[in-house]
């Protein structure tokens, strides 16, 4: 079934009309050989992805001889010595990178940029596609081959995660990009600030199950839990890049994430002022997550949650195994 979407998916590519003819001939070639890139971090939204993949790319730099610097831009973290990874969709082979609506691809189109300019020091090819997407929905012939590793967070802390990022972008002054279809305005307590609870639940309940039936068929792929990471950030990576055949010195993903801690990244920010960011949060955790919505999140993972790995149905349950 899921290569008829591929086939699809294809078709719609080819059916575009603000392609051209040598864009769609790259999406092609792509969906075919994915660029030679043979890993893949596919993550739950708001699962310390972005922050992972800062960590990895400092790294990296550190064990090239750089210095392990990085900016915040524009609401997103780039590394000067550029991202170690790509996105896992047609953007990658058309470089059609919009940054205005979604920020956290800045870092990928900057080090294109960066590549096309000929910095030193930068690395000239991903070593690591990257999706939210779950495991149906993504395109590649050679995607059964790749070395997956999956990050995953309790859904109760995503949905908290991505409604207070939801408040913040609307402090700023910035209509979030995930938004009520039939959204009532102004944004208001009233109305729960048009945040798409529904939809946003079944997008996680649905990643959770298409790679849960991965895991299933496939359990050589690699599994990290948020809190794990957040733990033991070191050895969690360690693990994680060696899977991936980067070898990076453990001394370096220990400067690496020392770099970009809440502390540390919390003085890249304007004036270090915590509201001017959706990307980092300094708050008490949970915070944004009454009882009322709790109810609403267990009730839809009670009806469509097939594989809960290991976190349960209960908000706040214990770590996962």
């Amino acid at each position: 079934m899921k290569q008829c979407w591929d086939i699809l998916s294809l078709g719609q590519v080819a059916m575009r009309r603000d392609l051209t003819t040598g864009q769609k001939a790259a999406c092609l070639k792509f969906y075919f050989s994915a660029a030679g890139i043979r890993n893949l971090y596919a993550t739950l939204t708001r699962s310390g992805s972005h922050w992972s993949l800062l960590g990895i790319a400092l790294a990296r730099d550190l064990a090239q001889g750089g210095k392990g610097d990085y900016e915040f831009r524009d609401d997103a973290w780039i590394p000067s010595a550029g991202a170690v990874y790509t996105k896992l969709d047609w953007r990658a082979p058309t470089q059609l990178w919009d940054t205005a609506a979604d920020p956290a691809i800045l870092s990928v189109s900057e080090t294109l940029r960066m590549v096309q300019k000929g910095v030193p020091g930068v690395m000239r090819q991903p070593s690591v596609f990257h999706s939210h997407l779950p495991y149906s929905r993504l395109r590649a012939w050679r995607l059964g081959d790749m070395n997956t590793a999956v990050l995953l967070r309790s859904i109760y802390d995503s949905m908290e995660s991505k409604y207070h990022k939801h408040l913040t972008l609307l402090g700023m002054g910035v209509r979030p990009s995930e938004y009520l279809p039939d959204a009532v305005d102004p944004p208001s307590q009233e109305n729960d600030f048009n945040f798409p609870w529904e939809q946003l639940v079944d997008d996680a309940i649905e990643f959770y199950n298409s790679w849960g039936e991965v895991f299933r068929r496939r359990p050589a792929n690699r599994l990290f839990h948020y809190d794990d990471m957040i733990a033991s950030s070191v050895d969690a990576h360690k693990e994680l890049t060696d899977f991936w055949g980067m070898e990076l010195p453990r001394e370096c993903l220990q400067e690496a994430f020392g770099l970009v801690t809440k502390e540390a990244m919390k003085k890249k920010l304007p004036e270090a002022d915590p509201d001017s960011s959706s990307r980092v949060a300094f708050r008490s955790q949970g915070a944004a997550l009454t009882d009322e919505r709790a109810a609403y999140i267990r009730g839809r993972m009670e009806r469509y949650l097939e594989y809960d790995f290991g976190y349960g149905l209960d908000w706040r349950p214990k770590k996962a195994a």
